[in-house]
């Protein structure tokens, strides 16, 4: 498959490429995605829940470790879908970025209480961000 550095120049049959304002009005859309870093210089991948806040992706780790390697490496991903088994259209939206901790307690504050459901960290937990520098998207069907 032809390439642009290093994104597909042409999606797979059947799926066409999303522009960078429908991928944000999808992530602004949903509550939970999956947050792509490394640690120790091998890939991890958590489900967590997240929100779309004045252009950053908003998510929190109960786990301190985690939270350390995910601001530490400074670079990470988010990934997240929306899946229609039985429907006609299914949608990736992939943002890599730069991250950081929400150090204000008042952001941190305002921020946590938009995570929820079952895949929301715990009220101590940190609250990172990911402010995206590129999105991309794909979406199978109409």
């Amino acid at each position: 498959m032809p390439t642009r550095g290093d994104i597909a120049a042409e999606p797979r049959p059947g799926a066409a490429v999303l522009d960078a304002a429908r991928c944000r009005a999808l992530l602004e859309s949903n509550s939970v995605g999956r947050i792509v870093f490394t640690r120790g210089a091998l890939p991890e991948c958590r489900p967590v829940a997240y929100a779309w806040d004045r252009g950053l992706i908003v998510f929190s780790v109960d786990d301190a470790a985690v939270a350390r390697a995910i601001a530490g490496n400074a670079v990470a991903a988010f990934e997240v879908d929306g899946v229609a088994p039985l429907g006609p259209s299914s949608w990736t939206v992939l943002a890599v970025g730069e991250t950081c901790r929400v150090e204000s307690d008042v952001d941190a504050a305002r921020m946590r209480r938009r995570l929820t459901g079952s895949w929301a960290a715990g009220p101590a937990a940190d609250v990172l961000a990911l402010r995206p520098r590129r999105l991309s998207g794909l979406q199978v069907g109409p």
